[in-house]
């Protein structure tokens, strides 16, 4: 005798057509983790039309990496599907994933990574230098600046210039689209992302045509050169402009991550000081590499910290490929699955008093981000050459290098009686007043 069906997940589906989705898009972080203290580890809802189950915790990072459980053709909605650029790296599966992952994989070798290091430092101090003699400034838009011209450097070979500011201009467009309503009408955000969508597709195909023609050491250079290990061949100039757009738009989120980071070492002069300590004892001044943010224990410890904290992304796109149970819930086939990527850090199963700031929880002595396999996810769960963001490695080293060269040389203030809380309606949210700060050469 068969066992019967488990209930679906608990939850609602909100209004007709609509959902929950206004509620959604007005803030998902606060929407996932209001109805994950209500509901538990699976709930159900309508977002934009389709039957979704939300699974958060560590198990749900497992479970969303199972190719036999969950999907990723068909799942992105299709509004943000286009504005990742079509047929990208997030909704392949099988071996079309795994042939164009090899390509982009070519570009975050740890070869390519060290040789990104030196001009990440030189851009990071060129940034600090300015921003020291402005006086006051929005951080948030100059980390986004810093953000983009180092994606472009390293990845592009595009050093700053009249070129990448009118991709940045572009960028800048596209970006509210995301957490807007799909509305193709003239003047929406919709709309206006879909056009600046055509000039930066257009922008990247001029670029892999002239690294094919003249490679430098860069990134794409990389990519163009490398060869499919299933089937021989190149990247088609489709795929590797449509990649790069995806590259662009998963690195700029480290903006978000330099963000959380002056704010807790503002907040947590104690973490502050000892990071120094540790900064001035390994590597005081001097080029940086790898090896030396290797030694340096601590700085992972804040760093990781900063990646579990940070509010990135609210959840990742996938569908049931066929239904399947999840805490003793039954997800029906076809029904769209998000993993809650913030939420699944924030459990108090794993993390202590999660939502306070606390690097030595990743100490060897606490180790609470291995009390689950995937407990500590930030870049996605599993191997590099599945779902996990091909810059897993980049990107930390990125912050790290940010960190070293704030610590090595300058001090901050934050401008009294600004609003510090996040605007939830963006994604990444910015601090509301947009972090304004006036940044000083630390004294010898």
């Amino acid at each position: 005798m068969s066992q019967p069906a488990k209930p679906l997940p608990p939850g609602r589906t909100g209004v007709p057509v609509l959902g929950e989705t206004l509620s959604f898009l007005k803030n998902a972080f606060g929407f996932i983790e209001d109805r994950t203290v209500r509901y538990g580890p699976v709930f159900r809802t309508r977002l934009f039309g389709r039957e979704t189950a939300v699974i958060v915790g560590p198990d749900a990072s497992g479970k969303f990496i199972d190719a036999r459980s969950v999907q990723r053709s068909e799942a992105m909605l299709p509004h943000i599907q286009e504005l990742f650029g079509g047929q990208s790296l997030p909704v392949l599966d099988g071996e079309d994933h795994a042939e164009r992952k090899q390509f982009v994989l070519a570009a975050f070798t740890g070869e390519a990574i060290s040789s990104y290091i030196p001009k990440l430092q030189r851009m990071v101090g060129a940034h600090f230098a300015r921003w020291a003699q402005q006086g006051e400034i929005r951080w948030v838009d100059e980390f986004n600046r810093l953000a983009f011209e180092a994606i472009c450097e390293t990845i592009l070979g595009l050093p700053p210039g009249p070129e990448v500011e009118k991709l940045r201009a572009d960028y800048e467009m596209l970006s509210p689209a995301f957490s807007s309503l799909p509305i193709p009408l003239p003047g929406t955000a919709y709309s206006r992302a879909r056009e600046a969508m055509g000039r930066i597709l257009d922008a990247f195909a001029r670029f892999v045509r002239e690294h094919q023609q003249q490679p430098g050491d860069d990134g794409l250079s990389r990519i163009v050169a490398a060869r499919s290990p299933i089937s021989g061949r190149a990247m088609s100039i489709d795929e590797a402009k449509t990649e790069l757009h995806h590259i662009i738009i998963a690195g700029l989120i480290v903006w978000a991550w330099f963000v959380t980071t002056v704010i807790e070492l503002d907040r947590h002069p104690e973490v502050r000081a000892r990071l120094l300590e540790e900064v001035k004892r390994i590597s005081p001044s001097g080029p940086l590499t790898v090896e030396l943010l290797h030694q340096m224990k601590y700085l992972d410890q804040v760093t990781m910290e900063v990646r579990r904290l940070s509010p990135v992304v609210p959840v990742f796109f996938g569908k049931a490929r066929d239904t399947f149970e999840f805490k003793d819930r039954t997800i029906p086939a076809s029904w769209m699955v998000l993993w809650a990527i913030r939420s699944s850090h924030l459990r108090g199963e794993v993390y202590a008093d999660p939502l306070r700031f606390d690097p030595d929880r990743f100490s060897d002595a606490r180790a609470e981000h291995k009390k689950h396999e995937h407990a500590f996810v930030p870049n996605g769960a599993g191997m590099p050459t599945g779902h996990k963001c091909a810059g897993y490695e980049f990107a930390p080293c990125f912050l790290q290098v940010f960190t070293v060269e704030l610590l090595r040389g300058y001090s901050w203030d934050f401008v009294p009686g600004q609003d510090l809380s996040y605007d939830w309606r963006m994604i990444p949210p910015p601090p509301r007043s947009g972090l304004k700060a006036r940044v000083k050469r630390a004294s010898a």
